[in-house]
């Protein structure tokens, strides 16, 4: 338990050190604080998806032609594939130390598409650990989303808006 002194509170009178403890008012402990702090860190994201798939070659297959057809740009984050570990992961060529080999997800959209390929566990956890899906925007706002994925439903009829909780705060 932290506690919290306020000198202003200290009294001169008989009681001396009694006081003082007296004055000793509890704060919230340090769990509640980074409970609190890691709420902030989460938003309500949007995020349309336009196929999934557990197969790797075809949802990478599928992300290059449809950024070639619709002229969208199909962004890896950094991330290849790894097929010894089966792991779409941040580039062993990379900066990040940490992620070198790991998936690192999109997390935030933009004002136009951008495709990438997102391990939808890490969005839903109610999905297959190694489920890929190819995303095309992440909004924070459902009539974005709604209106995006409307479009994207003349090419891709079963594209679907996926409405999360997504960390945004520092991963490192």
């Amino acid at each position: 338990l932290l506690i919290q002194c306020n000198s202003a509170e200290k009294k001169s009178d008989k009681r001396g050190a009694k006081a003082q403890i007296d004055s000793l008012k509890p704060i919230e402990s340090v769990s509640d604080i980074n409970i609190e702090e890691q709420k902030e860190d989460y938003e309500t994201a949007f995020i349309v998806v336009l196929d999934t798939s557990d197969q790797f070659q075809k949802m990478y297959d599928l992300a290059i032609a449809t950024s070639k057809q619709y002229h969208v740009p199909f962004d890896t984050i950094e991330k290849t594939y790894y097929p010894e570990t089966n792991i779409w992961g941040v580039s062993m060529n990379s900066e990040d130390e940490i992620y070198r080999g790991e998936y690192f997800p999109r997390r935030d959209g933009s004002n136009s598409d951008l495709l990438s390929l997102e391990y939808q566990n890490w969005y839903d956890n109610g999905s297959r650990e190694k489920n890929l899906m190819l995303v095309t925007n992440i909004f924070s706002f459902s009539l974005d989303a709604e209106s995006n994925v409307a479009y994207w439903r003349q090419f891709f009829p079963n594209a679907f808006i996926l409405q999360r909780e997504v960390y945004m705060g520092c991963m490192h």
